[in-house]
């Protein structure tokens, strides 16, 4: 299948391909069940803007859930041909639907679905991100109670100071933890 920017029937030269797709279809391979996502809320956006008709919608969204599916069964695999995800997606569709496969790219560029998948991605990450600091947390803070009163000395600068404890200095732990955990979560 054809590039998305090329504009001839003519064979992409190996090298060109290598040089502009990389290993970016590994890293893409990642997003797909977010692009996925992001197409199905666009088809249903494409539908209310009378676009799509009901019947329209629902071959779309099952055909994206029947690739997903696929995907979720390590049975839709990007390859280096396939240039990004996007342009795979967008090729499977074409291939069970025709021309409702083209569809789905009205109204968003390119730039659009990158930026989406991403933030969807990104989204998902942090949240369990944040779900592993929780736990995180919650050891410091027993820590911090446990040794509460076990002495060690405080340092300042590489130099010892005021008598401390281990507890105080696992609840600095905490305390800055939770200060990156709010950071995560805004």
């Amino acid at each position: 299948m054809a590039k998305l920017w090329q504009t001839s029937s003519t064979k992409l030269h190996p090298m060109v391909e290598k040089y502009t797709v990389g290993n970016d279809y590994l890293l893409d391979q990642r997003l797909i069940p977010f692009d996925i996502e992001a197409s199905v809320a666009h088809a249903k956006a494409l539908k209310k803007a009378g676009i799509l008709n009901q019947e329209e919608l629902q071959k779309l969204v099952k055909t994206l859930a029947e690739l997903l599916n696929l995907y979720n069964d390590g049975k839709f695999v990007l390859q280096q041909s396939d240039e990004d995800c996007h342009t795979a997606i967008e090729n499977f569709l074409v291939e069970k639907l025709g021309q409702l496969g083209k569809k789905i790219h009205t109204g968003r560029s390119r730039n659009d679905q990158v930026l989406v998948a991403t933030r969807l991605y990104t989204r998902k990450k942090i949240k369990q991100i944040s779900q592993e600091v929780i736990k995180l947390e919650k050891v410091f803070l027993q820590m911090a109670k446990k040794y509460e009163f076990v002495p060690m000395p405080g340092f300042t600068h590489t130099r010892r100071a005021m008598p401390s404890s281990i507890g105080h200095w696992a609840a600095s732990y905490l305390e800055e933890l939770i200060n990156n955990h709010m950071l995560l979560e805004s």
